[in-house]
């Protein structure tokens, strides 16, 4: 007898079921509500857009060069998207300051949970990651420009970078003290400021490491940490 004699389902009627159960289900989800952002979430991400945007301007242009005009452009917004949210040009470059150093300092924060041994690299990778994106180490080097010729502006970056190198240099003074190497020969927060200065350099002096591969930077600091431990 047949598979439906014997009470078997015939496989093509299974097939035919799924697929109307799937034809179904995607009716279904087609009249789903749209999800409605409140406005709090909306201004967050036009927010994001205009400080990828500038981010992007920045690069390409330079801070001189960057334009409320541009940066509106980039993002797809109108001017007045960008005056909503921010009073000035400098100020939309100081919060996308404020957010690199936020990710740099929470990147920070999770190495003093590491074991005094997994110390050194991890300071050097984060270091050497810090510059791995190809354009930020000439965003950072334009916006340390800007802050030499504006004392508004530098009063907040330094601010900024301060809150940074305080971070590096406590986990420098736990790695020394660590490896039982007694007082550094010279003032941790002076060693972590170079450092930081270090890999910034080298990453704009040197060409690009292909994807994947790591830059100079690691390599030196890695070499600069020996000689203090030796």
């Amino acid at each position: 007898g047949s598979a439906l004699a014997l009470g078997i389902p015939n496989s093509i009627t299974i097939s035919n079921d799924i697929c109307n159960m799937l034809e179904l289900f995607s009716n279904w989800r087609i009249h789903l509500p749209p999800v409605r952002l409140t406005r709090a979430q909306q201004q967050a991400a036009t927010r994001e857009r205009l400080l990828a945007a500038a981010e992007q301007i920045i690069a390409r242009q330079g801070f001189g060069g960057a334009s409320i005009d541009l940066i509106a452009l980039e993002a797809g917004f109108s001017k007045g998207a960008i005056y909503s949210n921010f009073e000035s040009k400098e100020e939309v470059f100081l919060e996308l300051l404020r957010v690199y150093m936020e990710r740099d300092m929470a990147s920070l924060e999770s190495l003093l949970r590491l074991a005094p041994e997994q110390l050194n690299g991890a300071v050097t990778e984060w270091l050497e990651n810090m510059y791995a994106q190809q354009d930020c180490p000439a965003l950072v080097t334009e916006l340390q420009l800007h802050a030499r010729r504006s004392s508004e502006f530098a009063k907040q970056y330094y601010t900024l970078q301060e809150q940074q190198i305080q971070m590096l240099a406590s986990i420098l003074k736990r790695y020394f003290n660590a490896l039982s190497k007694g007082d550094l020969l010279i003032d941790a927060k002076d060693l972590a400021g170079a450092l930081i200065a270090l890999a910034q350099g080298l990453s704009l002096q040197r060409p690009l490491p292909k994807p994947g591969k790591p830059g100079s930077a690691a390599r030196v600091i890695n070499a600069v940490l020996k000689l203090f431990t030796a």
